[in-house]
């Protein structure tokens, strides 16, 4: 995913304190996004847009099965990553880029999320959501070496 850079506000390891963080942006009216990469069977990871402090788009990708999750699906996705392995990172931008980011892509916006149900919507633990299919390569059958493996 390809999103403005901007400042680095917050950083830490997952899993984190999801509510506390965003209620947090919300009442500084915070412009910007919260990054976050897990690592279940595969690598994913996820971005939280805010405007204003609001909630306002999101986006969870997987780069190995080549799958884009957008909008409130995306931040089902999101909200589980938060009780993954892994770590984020919160981006201060302006609210100009921010509503450039949200003009570009309109399938990432969300509509009417209620900080107060944000409780509702975590998970108690991460779940694992993307399987992967990705073929294991046998290092010494690629060199012609088969016959050397026990």
């Amino acid at each position: 995913m390809n999103f403005p850079v901007g400042t680095v506000v917050t950083k830490g390891d997952l899993p984190n304190k999801a509510v506390a963080i965003a209620n947090e942006l919300a009442e500084k009216k915070f412009n910007g996004y919260i990054v976050q990469t897990v690592k279940g069977e595969i690598i994913e990871e996820g971005t939280l847009f805010f405007r204003d402090g609001t909630l306002s788009a999101c986006v969870v990708e997987c780069m190995v099965l080549k799958r884009i999750y957008k909008g409130k699906e995306a931040l089902d996705l999101f909200l589980n990553q938060t009780k993954g392995k892994g770590f984020f990172q919160v981006v201060e931008l302006t609210r100009s880029q921010v509503d450039l980011v949200e003009a570009f892509d309109e399938t990432i916006m969300l509509h009417e999320v209620n900080l107060k149900e944000l409780p509702k919507l975590i998970p108690v633990t991460y779940g694992i959501k993307f399987k992967g299919n990705a073929k294991r390569e046998n290092v010494l059958e690629r060199y012609g070496l088969s016959d050397l493996k026990k």
